[in-house]
């Protein structure tokens, strides 16, 4: 076996060597596909078998399988009877810690075919992750020069990412969220702008910070857009609401129980052992800072013990956490209008980029499901680079290709094997991302248009110019 592997990686070295060398766009394009299809199997190879030689469970790239749907599964009676349901849906465990809309779609998932829970939730993210793979492959049009590693790069995420995986395995919601931003974005790209508005602004119904997307749209003064999709949040907001009743405000009290709790547990304290290596939002990696301080150093073993002796101490939580989480508001707000000088007139690759990077990393707790924000840019990257940086149409510096391609391999593959740091690791990938595409504009004839703007497709956007593009 060790012999078929080396002459493998020799074959790929050989030719990588080749392809380097070649040194012509095409050829660069082809090895950063490569290079991050080849480093998505190998890493999560090494993860599982990092796992099963070890036996440790802080080094299984999931949860416990007994564990397993356990975000969908633990919701089937509390959704049985919506209708005025909100006081049983906002007490008690699970806790309930999603907005009005979210019961409803836990309803369909969990209850249109009884006796099914899981099996819908799992059918509709293949199908999914299936559309979404064919979109990248048609839009992308790769030349035959470039077609075998463009597909190892869709095949790799399609079938080996991560974060997809994970969704699937814990059974969250996120998928759901995911998608409809997913698809919103998708339309966005190709400026069919309302229906792409509309979409954001359901995706905000179970996810809440997927409305950053939204800044795309008032970026290009897209403002009547924008106050659909707000409307589109609001209307089924209000009416989840008055069907949990008795009456919307009422409902909103009787939710409020759940998220104080969520809030307590999660927030105000360090996350379970088991769930704090898969945890890389600000704050998450804050109170990880401040456990290694506490520790003098990263002691993972150590932490182990620590972790639950600490999430019981309130004086840890009064004079640590609680600080770190106001701080957490203000570094996030600091943030934000960092993100806005800084990728406010760079193109809508790079844009997109940022805001998805920014919807896993702001909230208060992000666990690796929420990278599957960063699908739809890195599949708007693929096409960018197959598209139009292989046939020379526009560029892009070999070493930004090989860093992106590098980052995204990491953050798509189980990082556990780094235990309770893996979550930090990927808080640090996520950075890294922000900083690349701070440093290398994608400027695309097929996203942005010849003008610098999309092109919009029956949005009634006035104002265009002869080319079909908003006015400056």
């Amino acid at each position: 076996m060790d012999g078929v592997c080396r002459a493998v990686f020799a074959a790929v070295e050989g030719y990588l060597r080749r392809e380097i060398v070649a040194g012509n766009a095409a050829s660069q394009v082809r090895v950063a596909l490569w290079v991050y299809a080849l480093l998505v199997a190998l890493v999560t190879w090494a993860s599982w078998s990092i796992y099963n030689r070890s036996g440790n469970e802080m080094t299984r790239p999931l949860f416990e399988k007994s564990e397993q749907f356990n975000d969908l599964t633990n919701y089937v009676d509390k959704t049985a009877h919506l209708y005025h349901g909100a006081a049983a849906l906002g007490s008690g465990f699970p806790i309930f810690t999603y907005p009005a809309p979210a019961a409803f779609v836990y309803k369909a998932l969990l209850h249109t075919f009884p006796g099914y829970p899981v099996l819908p939730y799992l059918v509709f993210l293949a199908i999914c992750i299936l559309g979404f793979a064919v979109a990248a492959w048609r839009a992308g049009r790769a030349s035959r020069v470039v077609r075998l590693s463009f597909a190892a790069a869709i095949g790799a995420t399609a079938v080996l990412g991560y974060p997809m995986w994970f969704v699937a395995d814990r059974g969250n919601l996120e998928g759901v969220a995911w998608a409809l931003s997913a698809a919103g974005l998708c339309f966005l790209l190709r400026g069919r702008i309302r229906t792409a508005a509309v979409l954001i602004g359901l995706a905000a119904c179970v996810k809440p910070f997927s409305i950053l997307f939204l800044l795309l749209l008032l970026r290009r003064h897209w403002f009547k857009q924008a106050v659909l999709s707000l409307v589109a949040t609001g209307l089924v907001t209000l009416a989840a609401l008055m069907a949990l009743g008795p009456n919307p405000w009422k409902a909103y009290q009787e939710l409020r129980p759940g998220v104080n709790l969520y809030l307590g547990m999660y927030v105000a304290n360090l996350a379970q052992v088991e769930e704090e290596r898969f945890n890389h939002s600000l704050l998450d990696g804050m109170k990880s800072a401040a456990l290694t301080v506490k520790m003098g150093g990263i002691h993972p073993d150590k932490a182990l013990v620590e972790v639950p002796k600490l999430s019981d101490d309130r004086t840890w939580e009064e004079h640590v956490v609680l600080p770190l989480v106001l701080v957490d508001a203000y570094i996030v707000i600091a943030g934000f209008m960092l993100l806005l000088a800084v990728f406010y007139r760079m193109p809508m690759l790079n844009q997109l980029t940022a805001l998805a990077v920014a919807t896993t990393l702001f909230p208060l707790c992000s666990a690796d499901y929420t990278l599957l924000a960063l699908y739809v840019p890195f599949g708007a990257l693929l096409v960018f680079l197959t598209r139009e940086v292989a046939t020379g149409k526009t560029t892009l510096s070999y070493a930004s290709m090989l860093t992106f391609a590098v980052i995204y391999a990491l953050l798509f593959s189980p990082l556990t094997f780094l235990t309770l740091y893996a979550g930090d690791a990927k808080l640090l990938l996520l950075l890294a991302l922000l900083v690349v595409a701070a440093r290398s504009p994608m400027r695309s004839a097929y996203f942005d248009g010849p003008a610098g703007g999309m092109q919009p497709q029956q949005t009634g956007v006035p104002g265009g110019n002869h080319a079909g593009l908003p006015a400056s």
